[in-house]
């Protein structure tokens, strides 16, 4: 009998596929290294070669998935357009992927040191976004809460949605006119307030 070759690429991949299915199926709480091995079909010794440890399997899972840490580089200029650009493909995003929400809600629920350190990792990069506005427009307003209520706001409306599947504020997200209506909102704060 012919000895399978070894495939580190798709060892990984079928480990970090897994920890995305014990979130689905089973939830935060339930995402140890024999859920994951269970899951995936791999030895859990290979999580520490591939990996180090469950943490470092994680921390790679949450930025492999995470909207501002995949999607968003820092862009060569930084006005009102490309802000609203972004805004509106964080909220399409979210909308659309339960599992960033399960992921945001986890990080707002658990004090877990490799959420910390992804929450850090996206606000470093938030501030650099922010100091590049400031540094290319004349803002008419403080654009760090600005951008923070917006960020915070996509987030909760997003979630809210998702778990309760009710409107916010006569808002629901199910129906495309009402999204449209929360991208306008958002276009109408940056006119007014950047």
């Amino acid at each position: 009998m012919a000895e399978k070759k070894r495939d580190p690429s798709r060892t990984k991949r079928k480990l970090l596929e897994a920890v995305g299915n014990v979130l689905a199926k089973k939830g935060f709480t339930e995402l140890k290294v024999n859920n994951i091995c269970e899951e995936s079909g791999i030895d859990k010794k290979l999580i520490y070669f591939h990996f180090g440890d469950l943490n470092g399997l994680i921390e790679h899972f949450l930025k492999s998935n995470d909207f501002w840490m995949t999607a968003v580089g820092v862009p060569a200029v930084a006005d009102k357009d490309a802000s609203f650009e972004l805004f509106k493909r964080q909220f399409a995003t979210l909308h659309e992927s339960s599992l960033l929400k399960n992921l945001l809600a986890w990080e707002l629920s658990d004090r877990n040191p490799v959420l910390r350190k992804l929450a850090d990792d996206r606000e470093e990069l938030g501030d650099r976004l922010i100091d590049l506005y400031k540094q290319q427009q004349n803002p008419k307003a403080d654009v760090n809460p600005i951008f923070a209520l917006l960020v915070s706001g996509i987030y909760y409306l997003t979630i809210h949605n998702d778990i309760n599947g009710s409107a916010f504020c006569g808002l629901n997200l199910n129906e495309e006119k009402d999204r449209e209506r929360v991208l306008d909102g958002i276009r109408s704060i940056i006119d007014k307030c950047l």
